[in-house]
């Protein structure tokens, strides 16, 4: 099968702009080629590496400084008007439909990431090919959902979490809604040799976006704590302002915020992490947290995390807990206290440690990218998901 994959007009296909979305497209990709399909990838690009893997087709996407004045309002025009959710929309789908048109032999499956709006004009330029929408994220839009449902073959959501938040916002059958949760690479994120060793400095980390909604100011807290409680707890924290630009964080009210806590805590900060270096930096600690304010619709961090060797504290909210696999010690983000108390355990219990990483490791062990590839193909051949989540076949 020819499978084309296009990416949000917001996202680059890139190791070291990219992100979740990204890395989630590029793993699936790479295990559908694997089973002898031709993968196409239609994504912006920037002066940033791309991922080496699929066809990489540039779109003609825009960003405001692109465009003039004049540009710019009338594309705000045509927001309201076509009811689109992406700013300057109309380049990007205009390039999506040239792209999709020109192939040769047309693409038979073509997969929309975070896009409720274009599956009706894809389906205007590739009547025959199985429009798929895969939602990262709990995914609203001003769009006609009729229109989207009735040129949509089958909805993939990255959760169960995310599956009934859908059916339930956008009145999707949930027989039309498969959750396809990610996996985790186990050849790359690996634990270091002597991860189950006793250790005498328990090393914390937190990796993901610089944003209140992912909670890295809990961890800094809770390290603080123990810190000042004598107990032996380093803290990294890794990530940058998502959208923002790397290195201008002191611009961010939330991040100079976040920095005085950090100081407290006595951490070390990394700043924005390429894809290349993130395994590495994992493997060289002991727990990960992972504790979203927000409803995290998967949280792939986590798998990473687990599958280099650490353990895990979490968010008990939106799909982490799935994530997680039971693997995990989940807490209410908003309840201090019981965050600081997981990590007082990992800090004081090496049993408590050493059982928890064997856990995580496990657990990613069982995650992995075969099943993404495998509900595609199936999807393709007209199969969709029973209320049960096992597939079944359905007249789309």
């Amino acid at each position: 099968m020819h499978i084309c994959f296009a990416n949000m007009p917001i996202e680059y296909y890139s190791p070291i702009s990219g992100g979740a979305i990204s890395t989630i497209m590029m793993s699936t990709a790479r295990e559908l080629l694997r089973r002898g399909h031709r993968v196409s990838i239609l994504t912006m690009v920037n002066n940033d590496e791309v991922y080496q893997v699929g066809e990489v087709i540039p779109v003609d996407a825009k960003r405001r400084d692109d465009l003039h004045f004049l540009q710019r309002r009338l594309s705000s025009l045509r927001q309201r008007l076509g009811r689109w959710d992406y700013p300057y929309f109309e380049y990007y789908l205009r390039s999506v439909k040239r792209h999709l048109a020109g192939f040769s032999p047309a693409p038979d499956v073509v997969v929309l990431f975070n896009d409720l709006v274009s599956s009706a004009h894809v389906r205007s330029v590739l009547p025959r090919a199985k429009i798929m929408v895969w939602l990262q994220n709990e995914w609203r839009t001003r769009f006609d959902m009729a229109r989207t449902i009735a040129s949509t073959d089958v909805f993939l959501t990255c959760s169960e979490y995310i599956r009934q938040w859908t059916a339930r916002t956008h009145g999707i059958p949930l027989t039309r809604i498969i959750d396809v949760p990610s996996g985790v690479d186990t050849t790359q994120f690996t634990p270091r040799d002597n991860y189950l060793d006793e250790v005498e400095t328990l090393k914390v980390l937190f990796l993901g976006r610089i944003d209140p909604n992912k909670g890295p100011d809990i961890t800094a807290d809770a390290v603080a704590t123990l810190r000042a409680e004598g107990l032996p707890v380093t803290l990294t924290v890794a990530g940058g302002l998502w959208f923002y630009g790397h290195g201008n964080e002191m611009s961010d009210p939330f991040f100079r915020e976040l920095k005085s806590k950090m100081e407290a805590a006595g951490a070390g900060y990394l700043g924005h992490l390429p894809r290349a270096r993130v395994p590495e930096v994992v493997r060289q600690h002991d727990v990960v947290c992972v504790l979203s304010r927000s409803n995290e619709p998967f949280g792939l961090v986590a798998l990473e995390a687990m599958a280099g060797g650490c353990a895990v504290i979490s968010s008990n909210r939106g799909g982490l807990p799935e994530a997680c696999g039971g693997a995990a010690a989940l807490v209410d983000p908003d309840d201090l206290p019981a965050t600081v108390s997981a990590l007082r355990r990992f800090a004081t219990d090496p049993g408590f440690l050493r059982a928890a990483k064997m856990k995580a490791v496990n657990r990613a062990a069982a995650a992995s990218w075969t099943g993404p590839a495998e509900t595609i193909e199936a999807a393709a051949l007209g199969e969709a998901c029973s209320p049960a989540g096992a597939l079944a076949p359905a007249s789309i």
